[in-house]
């Protein structure tokens, strides 16, 4: 192995740029999808399959994505390689990752732990949606009574009412809900251009301290940053070396974030550690690996378990989030259901007190 890569994409003889790109749109390929293909191609390869055999061997199981497997199978039999004819499918992170596991001979390795990942993924959006079935029926049942009481109750209730003082109060009540509104989608679309402006970088960064999920994106780039580290590293290349691969990578790419950071400070003559709590998604801990001195393949696997131990810390992140939905929806519920309440029974003690 080289360590070189070519990121150059060629198109089929005869077919123009605009058609190719065309049709890319119209293959869906699932995150669900790919999580089942993945580790079935990485089976397949671990019992002795070829990846072209692997490839047909499983268009033939999944009718459904024979369209965009022929067309990986055409691109090795062109010459390509399997994360290019994949790349019209996939998001730019998993592409490199595939990318380099090829170049360096662990694609098997590689496609099951992103097989592994999706399917943890996938599980949890089930999951998330099963946790939120309930609470969202509850919604809807409510939606369906304050609609009952808009159109039946309220309007009585207004006829008891007398005097200004509550038709007052209820006037500055629906101003105030108006005003709310309208600071909350100023506040929401300045937020959506803001983001627009923002560099790749400054993206990463910005997720990284979202609430609640920040965390959870923190892990992931920082797994994801160090198992690809781990499969160059194990294959001889130098820091420098890696720096210089990854900055030849697409701009919005994590890889190549990391190369603008790591190659800059380098360069100063600084050392890694001094930048890294400036960017959330490089681990801190990847410093202390990189000075303490030990050969390439020695790095490369004390990275890799660094990253299983992410992975890990990953999935506990988002179950431990997972715990806190149901009851953060029943305690909205319960909310609407008092103030449902409240618009009931204050009239009518308003108007009580009025009749005595």
């Amino acid at each position: 192995m080289n360590g070189r890569i070519t990121l150059t994409k060629r198109l089929p003889k005869g077919k123009s740029k605009r058609g190719w790109r065309r049709r890319s749109r119209t293959a869906k390929f699932s995150l669900t999808q790919q999580a089942q293909w993945f580790l079935l191609v990485h089976d397949l390869l671990a019992v002795g399959f070829s990846l072209r055999h692997a490839i047909q061997f499983t268009a033939t199981m999944k009718p459904r994505l024979s369209p965009i497997l022929n067309r990986v199978d055409k691109e090795l039999a062109a010459g390509e390689s399997f994360s290019t004819g994949l790349r019209p499918f996939i998001n730019a992170d998993l592409y490199y990752q595939l990318l380099l596991a090829e170049r360096h001979g662990n694609l098997g390795t590689t496609l099951g732990e992103i097989g592994t990942l999706l399917t943890a993924t996938e599980e949890q959006r089930r999951k998330l949606r099963g946790l939120l079935r309930y609470p969202l029926l509850l919604l809807g049942l409510l939606a369906l009574v304050v609609a009952g009481l808009a159109a039946f109750v309220y309007p009585e209730l207004a006829t008891w009412q007398v005097g200004q003082e509550e038709s007052g109060l209820k006037t500055i009540g629906i101003e105030l809900a108006l005003y709310l509104a309208v600071a909350i989608l100023v506040a929401s679309g300045f937020q959506l251009w803001h983001w627009h402006h923002l560099t790749p970088r400054q993206r990463l960064i910005a997720r990284c301290h979202w609430p609640v999920v920040g965390p959870c994106y923190k892990l992931y780039y920082r797994y994801y940053l160090t198992s690809n580290l781990a499969v160059m590293l194990c294959h001889g290349l130098s820091l420098k070396e890696i720096i210089a691969v990854t900055r030849r990578f697409d701009s919005s790419s994590l890889l190549y974030q990391f190369s603008q950071v790591a190659g800059t400070t380098l360069a100063r003559g600084d050392r890694l550690e001094s930048v890294v709590r400036d960017y959330p998604f490089i681990p801190s801990e990847l410093a202390i690996f990189i000075n303490k001195g030990a050969t390439m393949a020695t790095l490369g696997d004390e990275l890799a378990a660094f990253a299983r131990v992410q992975f890990k810390r990953l999935t506990r992140q988002i179950e431990g989030l997972l715990v806190w939905v149901q009851p953060l929806a029943f305690g909205l519920i319960a909310l609407v259901i008092v103030a449902l309440y409240l618009s009931i029974l204050l009239p009518i003690y308003h108007s009580m007190q009025g009749v005595v």
